[in-house]
């Protein structure tokens, strides 16, 4: 990698994002190199990359003395749009001369040594890749993976083998970081408009998908729903029945639960596999997976090793996670933070359990998103039973004036409706006791969960005495 020769310490500003770490854990066990970073506060990646040798410096003036001290030719320097340029760890490594890339600069890099399978799209990314590398993980030659989430079954964000046949990465439109890739085969799950901070219009948002495609070595697969002006590329989706595949590459027939699992018909591009079941509910999921076997069919990968590894696919974290599935209580948590993804997860809800309110937690993400989306927001967040509105999470944002949190509350035509500060949820909730409780959105809410979780099984084991105690 043109970027890594002469380095020995690659210093990461913004360590304790779930791309940055990945690619920090990737460097220190791979590369030989040492491996540091930056990052505003502790987190559980902070302190699980700590526990495995990498140095996280909390302070957000003063770079640590090892990395101050070092000659500006042996280190290289990774930052994350995510962190502002003006951010005194930057500004004093700029001036030092260091050698300063994007997290999209390595990542390119890292995938140009290897075949690449890119996922890309405004929803389904993390959750199709991930899939992608669990069941590639179990054929020969495997995968080396980088998620933009953490894998349930491997408890991490990366993937990593010795001599591994393909790369999985994650294809982030943001900051037009897909950009840098040059995948062999690549996948576009949907595009819904996002991120127009960094894009400005529709129009502008869908020519840097199209160019991305553009970079694809072979095929490009794209989700039938979405509007592409290229006739020459690989579809799928999923349909109701099999005249209706004929139409697609690869497509999952007539999707129902049977004995509690989601199964379908799957056609891989003229091979047929009966009754494949799924690992994660709800219609977005099937056609999650769909794409990460298309992909996996792509590259070779045996498809009845496949069909066993689908079965064993444990999830993804913050992905329609379930905390707590009890006949009294449910608890799921969701990434959930634009409109689109809002809908089939609030769906999905109800899909498993029919005829149950259902309470969703809503923390909004970016002050830019909820302006571009604001009545659509309204719209799904009104189909909840409770909804319990949260403030903006800012990010990388500086606020915009009359867009909040309580713009939002007023336009969303839901009569049992609370705006609070997180420190008031435990009220809310004791006062509108939740049959199942949502957490949704991609800010600091998953913060809440573990004491939510732990709240709301003391009051399931409450329950559960009072039943068993015998009447005096």
């Amino acid at each position: 990698m043109l970027h890594l020769k002469s380095t020995r310490t690659v210093y990461f500003i913004g360590i304790g994002g779930i791309g940055m770490s990945a690619l920090a854990r990737y460097l220190k066990r791979k590369g030989g190199l040492h491996v540091a970073g930056y990052d505003r506060v502790a987190s559980r990646v902070t302190d699980a990359l700590m526990e495995e040798g990498i140095a996280v410096n909390h302070d957000h003036d003063r770079l640590p003395d090892s990395i101050a001290a070092l000659p500006s030719d042996s280190l290289l320097v990774v930052r994350t749009p995510a962190v502002p340029l003006e951010h005194p760890h930057h500004l004093t490594l700029a001036e030092k001369g260091a050698r300063i890339i994007k997290r999209s600069e390595l990542l390119g890099e890292i995938a140009d040594e290897t075949p690449t399978l890119a996922v890309a799209g405004t929803h389904g990314k993390t959750t199709t890749t991930a899939i992608l590398a669990h069941l590639l993980d179990g054929c020969p030659g495997k995968c080396n993976a980088f998620l933009g989430g953490i894998a349930t079954g491997v408890n991490s964000n990366l993937y990593l083998h010795e001599n591994a046949a393909w790369n999985v990465v994650e294809a982030d439109e943001f900051d037009r970081s897909f950009l840098h890739l040059h995948p062999a085969y690549a996948v576009i799950t949907s595009l819904d408009a996002d991120h127009l901070d960094i894009y400005g219009d529709e129009e502008t948002f869908r020519e840097a998908f199209q160019l991305f495609a553009q970079q694809v070595q072979k095929r490009i697969l794209i989700h039938a729903d979405v509007h592409w002006p290229e006739e020459d590329v690989d579809r799928y989706g999923v349909v109701s029945n099999r005249e209706e595949a004929a139409l697609l590459t690869y497509a999952a027939v007539h999707p129902q639960v049977i004995a509690g699992s989601w199964t379908a018909d799957v056609k891989l591009d003229g091979l047929w596999m009966e009754q494949m079941e799924f690992p994660m509910p709800g219609i977005h999921n099937i056609s999650n997976a769909l794409a990460a076997l298309a992909l996996a069919h792509r590259s070779g990968a045996p498809m009845e090793i496949c069909r066993q590894r689908m079965r064993t696919f444990q999830g993804i974290q913050r992905r329609f996670s379930y905390q707590i599935r009890e006949e009294r209580g449910v608890f799921i948590d969701d990434y959930a933070h634009h409109p689109t993804e809002l809908k089939a997860a609030i769906e999905t809800a109800r899909t498993q359990h029919p005829g149950k309110a259902i309470t969703g937690i809503f923390q909004p993400h970016l002050f830019s998103r909820t302006r571009d989306h604001l009545m659509e927001f309204a719209s799904v967040l009104s189909t909840l039973d409770h909804l319990i509105l949260l403030p903006v999470y800012a990010a990388r944002e500086i606020p915009i004036p009359g867009i909040d949190s309580q713009r939002l509350f007023e336009n969303i035509p839901n009569p049992t409706k609370h705006l609070i500060d997180s420190e008031r949820i435990f009220d809310c909730l004791k006062a509108h006791p939740p049959e199942v409780l949502m957490t949704l959105g991609a800010g600091d809410i998953d913060r809440s969960v573990a004491p939510l979780k732990q709240w709301l099984l003391e009051d399931l084991n409450r329950f559960k005495q009072t039943k068993t105690t015998p009447a005096p």
